[in-house]
Order: C-alpha cells, then sequence, then structure tokens
C-alpha cells in the first residue's frame, strides 16, 4: 500500500512539473501567431472561442484569458484582439485584467 501512495504522490508531482512548464507556454505560442490583417476565423481557429466580446459601429474586441508565470505564481491577463469593420485584426495588446473591468469577468 505505502508503494501505491509513493507512486501516486510521484505521477502527481511529475504531473504538477509538466503542467508548470506549460503553462505560460503555450499561451504565448498561440498568441505569437497573431498578426495584423487576420480575419475572424483566422483567430478563433488559432485561440478558440473569446471568452468576452465588445463590438460598437466601427471596431469589434475579442479578449481571451491567458497566464504569465510558472502555474504557482501565474498573472491573469488577457489579450484584446481588435478588429475593423472588415473584420480584420487591426490591433492587439495584453493587458491586466484590472485595466479592462468592464466585463466584471471573475
Amino acid at each position: 500500500m505505502k508503494k501505491v501512495k509513493t507512486l501516486v504522490l510521484a505521477l502527481l508531482l511529475m504531473t504538477g512539473m509538466v503542467t508548470t512548464s506549460c503553462i505560460s507556454t503555450r499561451d504565448t505560442v498561440k498568441i505569437n501567431k497573431v498578426e495584423l490583417g487576420m480575419d475572424k476565423s483566422d483567430i478563433q481557429h488559432l485561440l478558440g472561442t473569446p471568452l468576452f466580446k465588445n463590438a460598437d459601429e466601427n471596431v469589434e474586441q475579442w479578449g481571451y484569458r491567458k497566464f504569465v508565470g510558472e502555474l504557482a505564481d501565474a498573472e491573469e491577463m488577457y489579450f484584446i484582439v481588435t478588429f475593423d469593420a472588415n473584420h480584420r485584426v487591426i490591433a492587439y495588446q495584453s493587458v491586466k485584467p484590472s485595466l479592462y473591468p468592464c466585463y466584471g469577468i471573475q
């Protein structure tokens, strides 16, 4: 029984190490592929369904949650993609949730 507990603990620790090293890398690799001029379908294919959307008559913004840093100390950020009236990316940036509070996302 002690061997089983030791094995389970070892597997949990290994899983934690793998997850810790990948969480920020996975987000960064996808986000680094975003380019000006891409269309909405390109972004949705690359990043998935946005966490939130905001639009007016001129632009639309899609927001994604990302984490920067190691798992234990990861800082939550939003990656905001802005589209023009032709549905093309005209800007993108990472912001802290406190600087983008209008969505009230927890």
